[in-house]
């Protein structure tokens, strides 16, 4: 699978590029929300996923990816949202999984999976 891994931190983004490699993932690996957006602009055909951090590394741009994503271009594949702050409720709303920081292989497998079986969910209207 495709996905477009948004991560601020140098050693963090390497090591789920390299986590998502081993999990037999192609990683196109971006480091802030200019470069992620025009990355899902200009390739939403070929991105399957979508795995972000939440704050890259001001608050909530993780979240402003997954809007631009769904409302601005349409995509409809599984979103992945990291955060070391407990943010599973902002993912709900967006539609996406979350997957709490720090988190090991086991981890990043289980959030895929389950982030394909809840697919595309439209976001949580309050």
């Amino acid at each position: 699978m495709k996905v477009l891994l948004v991560e601020d931190n140098k050693f963090a983004r390497d090591t789920v590029a390299e986590a998502l490699q081993s999990l037999g993932h192609n990683a196109v690996v971006v480091a802030d929300k200019g470069a992620a957006c025009q990355i899902i602009q200009e390739r939403l055909e070929t991105i399957e996923m979508i795995l972000t951090d939440c704050d890259l590394p001001a608050p909530d741009e993780g979240l402003e990816i997954i809007d631009f994503a769904r409302k601005t271009v349409g995509f409809r594949g599984p979103i992945i949202l990291m955060s070391g702050r407990y943010r599973a409720i902002e993912a709900g709303k967006v539609g996406a999984e979350f997957l709490p920081k720090p988190f090991g292989l086991e981890n990043l497998e289980f959030a895929i999976q389950r982030a394909e079986i809840k697919g595309a969910l439209p976001a949580f209207e309050w």
